[in-house]
């Protein structure tokens, strides 16, 4: 690759493509379980393609040579997927891994092995073959799937990076990680609830089908149908 006349926006398209095709694959998956009326794992479906300047920053810090980065720069396309509760999270892992169209190269479990800074969430790095008027374009997909609390704590310490330019002060940083742990603490207490309420109905004569039809929102799926 010639870095001086690279054409982005031609390297780009095939990761743009990936993502606006999974977002759709996905909110197809949450219309199946809406169908059946039966509980749905996934929540929020989103996606992003990092910009080129995003890229060289990364690429730059972890000292991958130009030519490489299509190769070892993961995350250029992602999707992220959050979820009520842990135990959706890796149930939504799940389905994914057990898909045909994807294979996973990576799986990194910050749930379990939160990061120094208190970041928690499950990514999937998968390798996916995107359909061009080319043919197919082998692209790296990373695949973010959280809780709704990891994500607020997420979206609040990426703003921080942003403002103090990845310096982000001592005195911040403590209290992001007690506000990890704090968020930590109210998913377990939001599963336990979850768990106890599906015990209750498992041993009683409630009938329920675990459906609630506020989940019946408008998606990208019924759009299409317009």
């Amino acid at each position: 690759m010639n870095k001086e006349n690279f054409n982005w926006r031609l390297f780009l398209q095939p990761y743009a493509l990936a993502v606006e095709g999974f977002i759709l694959k996905i909110e197809g998956i949450k219309r199946q379980y809406q169908l059946r009326k039966t509980y749905c794992p996934i929540e929020i479906v989103t996606g992003r393609v990092k910009s080129p300047d995003s890229i060289l920053d990364k690429a730059k810090r972890m000292k991958v040579p130009f030519d490489d980065i299509a190769k070892k720069v993961y995350d250029i396309g992602g999707v992220r997927i959050t979820c009520k509760y842990i135990e959706d999270v890796y149930k939504v892992a799940s389905l994914l891994k057990s898909r045909k169209d994807v294979v996973l190269k990576e799986e990194r479990d910050y749930i379990k092995n939160p990061k120094p800074s208190g970041y928690r969430s499950l990514h999937l790095i998968m390798a996916y073959n995107v359909e061009t008027i080319d043919g197919q374009v082998p692209v790296i997909l990373e695949f973010q799937i959280r809780t709704h609390a990891m994500h607020f704590w997420a979206s609040i310490e990426h703003s921080l990076k942003y403002k103090y330019q990845k310096q982000i002060p001592t005195s911040l940083k403590e209290r992001l990680k007690s506000a990890s742990f704090a968020a930590s603490k109210l998913d377990e207490e939001m599963s336990s609830i979850h768990n106890l309420i599906q015990e209750l109905e498992n041993s009683s004569d409630m009938v329920t089908n675990g459906y609630d039809e506020l989940e019946n929102e408008v998606s990208l799926v019924d759009l299409k149908k317009w």
